[in-house]
């Protein structure tokens, strides 16, 4: 599947901020949404939105409110190693690297390599993990010290 990148107007970044706004207002604590949907001279349908997508609606509207681009890629998809690194924000030849490593799993088509997203996004969200908690021990070991 090709992804596809919008680029919103200032018109659908207000828009989007609008309807962000009214989800966020009418949306239940659990991130249950119900929505009706309406096409003019036709009756509306009631559709309830499982809070994945819910979640994942809020982050798009965000973006898009704020004038950024927007990509949506399927979990079980493969990304390339350019994509990849951009996604963990280092270079191709690092990525490459962590893959000839073994640090990320990959697969090679023809001559390129392929990763699974879903690896991509859990070896980012491990590492963002792994540097909180090291920036919260620096922070007790300064406490410690009195050096706040």
């Amino acid at each position: 599947m090709q992804r596809q990148i919008a680029l919103p107007s200032p018109q659908d970044a207000s828009l989007a901020k609008a309807a962000r706004r009214a989800i966020e207002a009418g949306k239940a604590p659990d991130d249950a949404l119900h929505v009706q949907i309406a096409a003019p001279g036709q009756s509306a349908t009631t559709l309830d939105l499982p809070p994945i997508v819910t979640r994942l609606l809020m982050n798009i509207l965000d973006e898009t409110a704020a004038g950024n681009a927007v990509s949506l890629a399927a979990t079980d998809a493969e990304v390339t190693t350019q994509e990849a690194a951009a996604i963990l924000n280092v270079s191709r030849p690092y990525l490459v690297g962590m893959i000839d490593k073994g640090i990320l799993p990959a697969r090679m088509v023809g001559n390129q390599r392929r990763l699974p997203l879903q690896d991509v996004l859990a070896y980012k969200a491990d590492n963002r993990a792994k540097r909180r908690a090291a920036l919260a021990d620096l922070a007790a070991h300064d406490q410690d010290l009195g050096l706040e």
